[in-house]
């Protein structure tokens, strides 16, 4: 009979194999699009939404990489709360600062970000509450860096809903351009409706280190 310490070291070895298999397609994806939309000022954000997920051969650099899940969305401000997904023997291994909303960047250079975030419609109770079949999604990613804060509407879905549950998917990929103590957080809309509940990951981030010159 499996005992529970077995169950529990499958389930981890389970995580952490499909955490490496998130990072290595977001980065290679991200590679394969980031060079074919514009950039923004100050941060020179590289923008590619809504895409699915598949296989690729793209190499992988070498660079740092982490991986943070969502515990919850703080509904007083939106924010994404992360845990950190990887094992870390260190506390300067992860970017988490003490709220763990904002990560913060240790060294210049150029970073690959994706994102997805999951939610949970409950269409009774949106019908009841506005009479009103459609809901708006939203993900910003929040930058405070050393010459302000500027918020980006990193992606956007309206829903119509019905009467049950349903679910709804929000991801975004974005090549950044920043410097060492630059800090970056998401905010979800509605906040209410994320769902951070289904295994191994719901609603995460993932960040790694492209390069390190601009």
């Amino acid at each position: 009979m499996e005992t529970a310490w077995g169950r529990t070291a499958k389930a981890h070895f389970i995580w952490t194999c499909v955490a490496l298999l998130v990072v290595i397609v977001a980065s290679c994806l991200t590679y394969v699009f980031m060079s074919m939309v514009p950039t923004c000022h100050p941060i020179n954000i590289v923008h590619a939404s809504s895409i699915n997920l598949a296989t690729t051969t793209v190499g992988i650099m070498s660079g740092q990489h982490f991986l943070y899940k969502a515990l919850i969305c703080n509904e007083t401000d939106n924010h994404l709360v992360w845990n950190n997904e990887w094992k870390i023997d260190q506390e300067n291994d992860t970017l988490l600062d003490d709220t763990q909303k904002w990560l913060v960047i240790k060294e210049n250079g150029t970073y690959l970000f994706y994102m997805q975030a999951n939610f949970q419609l409950n269409g009774t109770s949106i019908l009841l509450k506005t009479n009103n079949p459609k809901v708006d999604l939203k993900l910003h990613v929040v930058f405070n860096f050393s010459e302000g804060m500027e918020i980006f509407a990193a992606a956007h879905d309206t829903q119509t809903v019905s009467a049950g549950l349903q679910d709804a998917k929000l991801n975004t990929f974005l090549k950044m351009d920043m410097k060492a103590n630059s800090k970056l957080s998401v905010k979800a809309f509605p906040c209410d409706m994320v769902n951070n509940s289904p295994k191994p990951f719901s609603t995460y981030i993932t960040l790694i280190k492209w390069s390190d010159d601009w």
